[in-house]
């Protein structure tokens, strides 16, 4: 349409003159062209009709035609350039969209490994925990029972060694009275003083105070039997200290033993605790990496697909206006050609 009006305002600039021969003709056959550019076969009408010479009509509207393939041309071309473009862009987002979504899917598989792990980690951690309280709790019950034995083994030893020494002063005092050279007077003398020695250091109802109080007939055979007695008594004493001390020994060493093991346990199950929190906060790390990464995507992903579905739009609105751009343009082309040709047509007859 432009090209028309500049047309029309060179044409106007044409001074009148009289019609060249035949161009009441021509100007029957341009007002006979089909065509909805009426502006330009008015136009065109108007010059011939003013004294227009044919020939320079005919290299005003060839200028024209080339001028407007010229524009059809480029704008080919532009148009072949920008929707290559476009459709390379749409190419690219949608490879950038494929990788976005599987690049999702990856770190959404790894998130979940990842919180499998972590809880995996946890139970081991507690299970740990667990342990080393069990540890503890046993260590404890173990000093305890350690204690109470050693407080028991303690009681008994002084005990016995009471009973020893009861012994130790009873046995002789009945060896001296059993050869004294006055017989029996001093033997009931010396069982009073031995049952009264029984009594106080072992108790009024320990055995062997009751079995001397008890026994009438105290004479050299009766005291050598209870001396033979508590001789038997003594030894099995010394015997008893003897084994509990070995006990006690015994009971040590196990203490120390078990203590050790309870120790190394300890070491072993803190090592791999200080290990399993370390890798949980590894892991618990790398999870929220993971997790800003997906934000990170998810945000891509979105602003991506607008992106995609804009250029799309884009491409379809800018090839639809070519489409309607190329098709006014072609049949101005037309018009403007089939003028061309009639013009051009009537200024050969003219030469011949």
């Amino acid at each position: 349409m432009k090209a028309f009006l500049i047309l029309g305002l060179l044409i106007f600039g044409i001074n009148c003159v009289e019609l060249e021969s035949g161009v009441p003709i021509l100007l029957k056959e341009i007002k006979a062209i089909k065509t909805e550019h009426t502006e330009f076969t008015f136009l065109l009408d108007l010059e011939l009709s003013q004294g227009g010479k044919v020939s320079e009509v005919v290299s005003l509207v060839g200028d024209l035609l080339e001028q407007m393939k010229r524009d059809q041309l480029n704008d080919d071309l532009e148009y072949a350039h920008r929707t290559t473009t476009l459709g390379l862009d749409i190419e690219w987002l949608i490879i950038v969209l494929r990788n976005l979504t599987k690049e999702r899917q990856d770190k959404n598989n790894q998130l979940n490994e990842l919180n499998q792990i972590l809880v995996g980690l946890q139970l081991q951690l507690d299970a740990l925990t667990e342990q080393l309280n069990i540890l503890n709790g046993k260590e404890e019950q173990l000093r305890q029972t350690r204690a109470q034995e050693a407080a028991s083994y303690q009681a008994r030893q002084e005990n016995n060694s009471k009973v020893l020494a009861a012994l130790n002063e009873i046995i002789p005092k009945l060896q001296v009275a059993v050869f004294d050279q006055e017989g029996k007077s001093l033997l009931q003398t010396e069982q009073f003083e031995i049952v009264e020695k029984i009594k106080r250091e072992l108790g009024h109802n320990h055995p062997i105070a009751i079995m001397v109080a008890l026994t009438t007939k105290f004479d050299v055979p009766t005291v050598k039997r209870i001396i033979d007695k508590l001789e038997h008594i003594r030894n099995a004493v010394i015997a008893l200290m003897q084994q509990e001390d070995e006990q006690e020994t015994q009971s040590q060493i196990t203490f120390q033993t078990v203590l050790q093991e309870i120790a190394e346990l300890r070491e072993r199950f803190s090592k791999d605790f200080e290990v399993t929190s370390q890798l949980i906060k590894k892991r618990t790390n790398d999870k929220v990496l993971l997790e800003k990464r997906l934000t990170i995507i998810n945000r891509d992903l979105s602003l991506t697909e607008q992106l995609l579905i804009q250029t799309r739009e884009y491409k379809e609105q800018y090839d639809a206006a070519y489409a309607v751009r190329k098709g006014k343009r072609i049949s101005e082309i037309k018009t403007v050609q089939q003028a061309y040709d009639l013009v051009e047509n009537h200024a050969k007859k003219q030469k011949q």
